[in-house]
Formats: C-alpha cells, sequence, structure tokens
C-alpha cells in the first residue's frame, strides 16, 4: 500500500503545483483556489463546513479565508439567525474568477480519466471513497 499512498500523494502535489502556479497572477497561493472554489459553489458556507469538507484545522482554514477576504474575494457575514455563525460568500471578485478555478478543476479531472474506461472511473472512485472513510474513521 505505501506505493499507492505515494502516489496518491504524488497526484495531489503535481495538481496543487500546477494551481498554485496558475492561480499566482490573482494572489491565490498555498491552495487558496481549492477554497474559493468551494466557497463559490456553497455561497453562505459556514467556516467549520468548509474545514471539515476541506479536512484542514480550524486555524489554517481561518487563515487561508481571512486572505481570500483581505484579497477581496470572499466575504464573511452573520448567519440571519445564529449570529455566532459566520457565513462565507464569494464577492463579484471572487464570482468573477471561478469559471476559470472550475476549468482550471475540470481539466485536471479529464486529464486524470483520460485513458480510464468509466468503469474504472467508477472502481477508482469507490476505491477511494472506501480508503478515505477508512482514515478518517481511524483518525477520528
Amino acid at each position: 500500500m505505501i506505493p499507492i499512498l505515494r502516489l496518491m500523494g504524488t497526484l495531489s502535489r503535481l495538481v496543487m503545483n500546477e494551481g498554485n502556479q496558475r492561480f499566482a497572477k490573482y494572489g491565490l497561493n498555498n491552495n487558496q483556489f481549492i477554497y474559493l472554489i468551494r466557497i463559490c459553489e456553497q455561497p453562505g458556507l459556514f467556516f467549520s463546513q468548509l474545514a471539515d469538507q476541506m479536512k484542514m484545522d480550524r486555524t489554517t482554514n481561518y487563515r487561508a479565508v481571512q486572505n481570500l477576504i483581505k484579497k477581496g474575494y470572499v466575504v464573511k457575514s452573520n448567519h440571519p439567525e445564529n449570529k455566532k455563525v459566520r457565513c462565507l460568500y464569494p464577492t463579484a471578485a471572487g464570482q468573477a474568477l471561478y469559471p476559470e478555478l472550475h476549468a482550471y478543476e475540470q481539466w485536471c479531472a479529464d486529464i486524470v480519466g483520460e485513458r480510464l474506461t468509466p468503469g474504472q472511473q467508477q472502481v477508482l472512485f469507490e476505491s477511494l471513497t472506501l480508503v478515505t472513510t477508512n482514515v478518517e474513521q481511524r483518525l477520528e
């Protein structure tokens, strides 16, 4: 399993490094583009929900979002019913950048699945889902 784990890490780093280089011109680094994608796709997301989705600790998540706020891509506001909860929304600048971010994500997905049949893609998805569940359960 170690070679598989290393391949998964290599794939992740390749995609993240390429994304960081592509989106550096927008001031997005340290994988901030991934956070922005999630916020654009789920406006009103809570800080804690985002951290859970990203599988990042709350402090790292908070810093990444604060940087997106400073750069004008995201705003935070109080939840209408619970003032303790902060919701995240993309700004017009964040929404304008989203199509390019999504296109990059689609491009990466196309490359990953390029030589796989639909059946192989399904098996890969199911296998990675199972592996992720195993790790999450052990680390919780």
